[in-house]
C-alpha cells in the first residue's frame, strides 16, 4: 500500500508538472542530464538594478551577468530601464523529471508569489510556478522565509539540431509574434517553432526558447530582439 500511495503521488506531481498554467509546453516530463549553461532574458523595469537582480539570480559576482551584456550594461552598474538583460545559469535535471534551476530567493515585506514571479523574476516564472516547489500559504508568507524559484530552461533537441547547444529562457510580452522572434533572432520561423512546437507565440505571455551556437551569436540575437521591441 505504501508503494502505491507513493506511485500515485509520483503521478500526481507528474500531472501537475505538465498541466502547470502557462508551463504545460515548455515541461519535458522526463530528462537524464542537464548543461552547464543557459540564459534567462530578464526584462529589467524603471526602479530595478544590478545590485538586487544579481541577488535575486544568486549570481554573487556581478561580472558574472555583466559579462554577457557589453551593450545593455557598459558602464558596469548602470542599466537604462526598460531593457532586457540577459542572467546565467546553470540547466539542471531536477529529480529526473524536467529541466530548470532553482533559485534561492529571500522574502521581503509585502512580497506575494505573484510580486516574486512577475516583478522580481520578470516572468521568467509563475506565481502557479513558484507556489508548486514552496509550502507557504499564498497569503501567509512570512518575511525573510527562504522560498524556491524554480525557472525552465533547455539544453537543445537534438532531433530538432545538433547545431544549437546554448539556450535563453523568453518571456514574450504582448506584440510580439513567431515571426518577429525568430526574424529578430536570424533565424528562421520554422526553427524557432521546432523548439517550441506548443507555444503561442501571440498571447503576449509564456516562455520560447532561442537558440544559439555559442555566447556571441546568443548576444547578437538578443540585442537585435531588444532593439526591435523597444
Amino acid at each position: 500500500m505504501l508503494e502505491l500511495n507513493l506511485g500515485l503521488r509520483s503521478a500526481a506531481f507528474v500531472l501537475l508538472l505538465l498541466t502547470s498554467i502557462g508551463f504545460s509546453s515548455l515541461v519535458q516530463s522526463k530528462c537524464i542530464r542537464g548543461c552547464d549553461l543557459a540564459l534567462g532574458s530578464y526584462n529589467v523595469e524603471e526602479g530595478n538594478d544590478l545590485t538586487s537582480i544579481s541577488t535575486y539570480t544568486n549570481n554573487n559576482d556581478i561580472n558574472s551577468i555583466i559579462k554577457y551584456n557589453p551593450t545593455t550594461i557598459p558602464n558596469n552598474l548602470d542599466i537604462q530601464a526598460p531593457v532586457r538583460i540577459n542572467v546565467p545559469f546553470s540547466c539542471d535535471c531536477i529529480n529526473g523529471e524536467f529541466l530548470g534551476h532553482v533559485f534561492n530567493y529571500e522574502v521581503q515585506s509585502q512580497d506575494t508569489y505573484d510580486v516574486i514571479a512577475e516583478q522580481k523574476y520578470a516572468n521568467l516564472t509563475t506565481a502557479e510556478w513558484v507556489k508548486m516547489f514552496n509550502t507557504y500559504d499564498p497569503n501567509r508568507i512570512p518575511d525573510y522565509a527562504r522560498i524556491n524559484v524554480t525557472i525552465n530552461c533547455s539544453c537543445g533537441d537534438s532531433s530538432v539540431s545538433r547545431e544549437y547547444g546554448l539556450f535563453v529562457t523568453y518571456p514574450l510580452q504582448q506584440g510580439e509574434t513567431l515571426d518577429s522572434v525568430s526574424s529578430a533572432a536570424n533565424l528562421s520561423s520554422d526553427l524557432i517553432r521546432r523548439y517550441n512546437p506548443d507555444a503561442d507565440f501571440s498571447a503576449g505571455s509564456g516562455l520560447v526558447y532561442i537558440p544559439g551556437r555559442g555566447e556571441g551569436e546568443v548576444l547578437a540575437q538578443l540585442k537585435k530582439i531588444r532593439v526591435n521591441h523597444k
